[in-house]
């Protein structure tokens, strides 16, 4: 591990020129994440200006949520594993790498529950029932949740990356994502030969399937690039200290990104 960390940029390059090539590609990153619900509205305003766009507008707070939670929980993934790093504790930076991916896990299933349990009421709340509006957002909304495991294992694999200096890598982990689902939207919203035009849902499909795309991806750069982690499958069982040292960190700031949800859904209640 010491030869690792001797060698690792983040321990010997200089610390303007580190922030520097940290930074940009990560900034970056969040610029193309921020991408895809715009990226999608564009299109579906062009399938359905009216009905569609509102479909969307109803459906940010539940993504932007998801979001939340992805970064937030990957935050204390790693914040932890860049301090272990830093440690020279090589036994635990591959302890926090595979707690990373069932902390993302759980996170998963906190959003498949709500795309099969809590979704109706929730858009009932938004824009009523009975009415085209309700079905796009319905449509739409369904695909993103029941399907987030793409998104979260995306977002982790970038932290890992991330941690260990490698945002070069992270960043081409969101640009995959983001260019497929800028070939995908119109292809599935409007249809394309034997494809039969899928309207909203279609956008939705194209989302996930970027995220999809962008999580393996990110798990392939992490398995033959990120030569600081070692994967092995005993690090994937629940260990509750290094969880709860995790959520300690990542906890303040999935209540933070989340603020920005709050207030969209509310001000959705008053429109």
């Amino acid at each position: 591990m010491q030869g690792n960390a001797r060698e690792n940029k983040m321990g010997v390059m200089k610390i303007p020129a580190l922030l520097y090539s940290i930074s940009v590609p990560i900034i970056i990153s969040m610029l193309v994440q921020a991408l895809y619900n715009i990226v999608d509205s564009i299109f579906v305003a062009k399938f359905d200006n009216v009905a569609g766009t509102a479909a969307l507008t109803a459906a940010f707070p539940v993504q932007n949520l998801m979001i939340a939670f992805a970064v937030g929980l990957a935050v204390g993934t790693s914040a932890l594993l860049s301090r272990s790093l830093g440690q020279k504790d090589k036994k635990k930076v591959d302890l926090v790498a595979g707690q990373g991916f069932l902390l993302t896990t759980l996170g998963y299933l906190v959003f498949l529950a709500f795309g099969l349990f809590l979704l109706r009421p929730y858009v009932i709340s938004q824009v009523g029932a009975n009415s085209l509006l309700y079905d796009y957002s319905i449509d739409y909304l369904s695909v993103i949740c029941i399907c987030s495991f793409g998104v979260f294992i995306q977002v982790v694999c970038e932290r890992l990356l991330q941690s260990t200096g490698k945002s070069v890598l992270s960043m081409i982990v969101q640009l995959s994502g983001a260019i497929v689902n800028l070939i995908l939207d119109p292809i599935l919203i409007f249809g394309l030969g034997e494809i039969p035009a899928m309207g909203v849902r279609g956008a939705a499909i194209a989302t996930v399937v970027g995220q999809c795309v962008a999580g393996v991806v990110g798990i392939v750069l992490n398995l033959t690039c990120n030569k600081e982690i070692t994967f092995r499958a005993r690090n994937f069982l629940p260990h509750l200290g290094v969880l709860r040292e995790m959520l300690v960190i990542g906890i303040p700031s999935v209540i933070m990104q989340s603020i920005g949800s709050v207030m969209t859904f509310s001000m959705n209640k008053i429109l």
